[in-house]
């Protein structure tokens, strides 16, 4: 096939966008299509090239591989060798662990595999530290590659119409497939090669419909597959449902710019332009390059890196792109055969060699702990403060259980068959139960924990996470059944309220940003309806079912002790910690703005604040952890050996400690028939 200088603009088009969206830029907060853009590419020129050498007869399986491994390989293994020696300076255990995993994985071409199930999706903050988490695509494109061609070798004996048609009917069911997974099983729907196939299968059926010599030229038509492509760099963003219907727009832009856009168009011009050549010519590289660099930057900073930070290390990239290109990928790519690897069986035994060295390495390093012996001791001693509670394991639900066997005893203090308090919410209170079973239990009183993950503790509300959307409001219908029913007069009530309201991850203006995809909540009644994170009435509205749900408990009789909202850390206490001590620091207290969290909770404090009845107890964490170890400021930590939060916002066993006894206060006063004042720091 003739070369096209604006295929390669088109590469450019499709890189650009990834880099930036990764580097945080969220002026291209749809950057993810760049990836789409390079399936269809690649589905295009890899079947121009099977359709060209199958008439001509002289096809090669043998051949084609071999081509691949050495367009693809060099320079991976060139770059997965670069990040070895900053995995083992600056990487914590847990995430040597994930990466040396990650190695194994993408050495077996099925790294899309490994981070579907690593991480809680492409989207997720946490990702952002995974170096290799890029090369999800290359392995669903090696999957092409490796099956793509026997397709077409078996289908074609029936002709090339069956082929075409085949694909055809294979691009529409995955494409639908897509659509369904968007709504049913979004994680795997990102990864999966089926339902990524689609866009591999459109650039071969451009493949057909330009195969022979044949041209197209339409400067309306390519012009708007060039725009279309832009309008979704621009306007889409994380929560469009992905891949799916919305995936059409950049997949059919690309179709249209390789089907319309030839040199004599105004697109293809545009796209030909030396520069923007250049920049596709090292596009591969470039992709390789950028997220190792980004993860590793946020991995060895302590805060999150300023945009300022992620652009010159965007703009970094652009040389080691073209240096790997200029002297690895090309070499490879295009170099005479050498003395050592004459032939294709050759090359590929290499590869496979190699693969086999890195496959080996990722062994150890994730299954020695994630060679936690780098560390000095301060880190050690902090990253073992990240344990969370085991009552956690147990008591904090996660599948929208409705039916459970009340009581379920392990959820009990120990010498109790049942309990007339129960302590629900979502994890923020699990993270208590720990500790206040034990201290419910020393005093001989009776405690039951019902938690769910990112659940708001009452039904009638979903949830804008798709795997707990409806899971909220199954699981604390079952709940509320279980408290009427049962003999409960006392309801523990903790949350995260605020989040749940506001839908923003919290961070707290000192360079900590929560690891958490915005996460709001709506009225169960409203499901279906267009809303928003942002949307003042849906704010205004879960506030006021907030105190209606209160008040139904209280009116009905039952005693709640309220538990105001707890303040959150942003960054990942123990974390930062064991960073600190790894570069050298021995000041390991660390505490955050109590005036930020006023300005996070400020809503909801007033709406709690505003609910006036005799059987209401207040708790305010705030009294405990914020303007009392430091003058206004929120306690994280005071040293290695005392952490007051297993993560970025959950209270570790030492930090729900100071804040149970007041849980305690409550209930005892409440057993005592006090009509309770509101609690104040003791």
């Amino acid at each position: 096939m003739n070369y096209r200088r604006e295929i390669d603009g088109l590469r450019s088009v499709a890189v650009i966008p990834v880099v930036l969206f990764h580097a945080g830029f969220q002026q291209f907060s749809g950057g993810f299509v760049g990836v789409d853009i390079f399936f269809v590419i690649s589905g295009y020129l890899i079947t121009s090239i099977i359709i060209a050498e199958r008439e001509r007869d002289s096809f090669s399986l043998l051949k084609f591989y071999e081509r691949r491994a050495r367009r693809i390989l060099p320079v991976l293994f060139f770059v997965l060798s670069c990040c070895l020696p900053f995995a083992w300076a600056w990487m914590l255990p847990d995430q040597m662990t994930s990466f040396a995993t990650s190695i194994i994985s993408v050495c077996l071409f099925a790294s899309n595999f490994f981070f579907w199930g690593e991480s809680g999706g492409y989207f997720a903050a946490a990702s952002e530290e995974q170096p290799l988490l890029h090369t999800w695509s290359l392995a669903v494109e090696e999957q092409y590659y490796m099956l793509f061609p026997l397709f077409v070798i078996l289908v074609w004996r029936f002709g090339r119409r069956a082929v075409i048609g085949a694909i055809a009917v294979i691009a529409v069911a995955s494409l639908l497939l897509a659509q369904y997974g968007s709504q049913n099983f979004a994680t795997a729907n990102f990864y999966l090669p089926h339902t990524r196939a689609w866009e591999l299968l459109a650039g071969s059926l451009c493949a057909f419909a330009l195969s022979g010599g044949r041209q197209y030229k339409s400067n309306i038509l390519s012009l708007t597959g060039l725009a279309i492509i832009l309008f979704s760099v621009f306007a889409y963003d994380q929560t469009t449902p992905f891949p799916s219907l919305y995936a059409l727009v950049p997949v059919v832009g690309a179709a249209l710019v390789i089907l319309f856009g030839s040199e004599e168009t105004i697109a293809a011009r545009l796209l030909s332009m030396r520069p923007i050549v250049g920049i596709g010519l090292i596009s591969y590289s470039l992709y390789l390059w950028h997220q190792p660099v980004f993860a590793f930057a946020r991995i060895r900073s302590l805060t999150e890196p300023s945009a300022l930070m992620m652009g010159l290390l965007a703009l970094g990239c652009f040389p080691f792109a073209y240096l790997s290109w200029r002297f690895v990928e090309t070499p490879f790519r295009k170099g005479a055969k050498t003395v050592l690897l004459p032939k294709p069986v050759h090359i590929l035994g290499a590869a496979a060699v190699t693969a086999c060295l890195f496959i080996g390495l990722g062994f150890y390093g994730s299954s020695n702990g994630g060679l936690q012996f780098r560390l000095p001791r301060e880190a050690q001693i902090a990253l073992a403060q990240e344990r969370h509670d085991p009552i956690m394991d147990t008591c904090l639900f996660d599948k929208g259980e409705a039916s459970l066997p009340h009581p379920v005893r392990d959820c009990l203090t120990k010498n109790s068959a049942a309990s007339k308090t129960i302590l629900i919410g979502d994890s923020h209170a699990a993270a208590l139960a720990g500790e206040a079973l034990r201290a419910f239990d020393a005093k001989n009183l009776d405690l039951y924990v019902m938690t769910h993950s990112a659940c708001v503790g009452f039904s009638g509300f979903y949830v804008s996470s798709p795997k707990y959307r409806l899971r909220c409001n199954s699981f604390f219908t079952g709940i509320e059944d279980y408290i009427r029913k049962s003999d409960t007069t006392t309801i523990v009530m903790a949350s995260r309220w605020s989040l749940y309201v506001d839908g923003t991850p919290f961070d707290n203006g000192e360079g900590g940003v929560e690891l958490l995809k915005p996460t709001y909540v709506d009225l169960f009644d409203r499901l279906g309806e267009q809303t928003s994170q942002d949307d003042p009435a849906r704010k205004a509205r879960v506030l006021k079912q907030y105190v209606e749900d209160i008040r139904s408990h209280l009116d009905g009789g039952r005693n709640v002790v309220l538990v105001y909202p707890i303040p959150e850390a942003g960054w990942n206490v123990p974390e930062l910690l064991a960073k600190s001590a790894m570069t050298g620091r021995t000041d390991l207290e660390l505490s955050t703005s109590f005036e930020r969290y006023l300005q996070r909770n400020r809503a909801v404090i007033a709406a709690f604040d505003g609910i006036s009845h005799p059987n209401l107890f207040r708790v305010k964490p705030a009294d405990f952890l914020c303007d009392t170890f430091a003058e206004e400021r929120c306690i994280n930590s005071v040293n290695a050996d005392r952490v007051f939060y297993f993560d970025d916002d959950h209270l570790s066993d030492a930090g729900a400690a100071l804040v149970v006894p007041a849980l305690l206060e409550a209930v005892r006063k409440i057993g005592e028939r006090e009509v309770g004042p509101t609690l104040v720091k003791q």
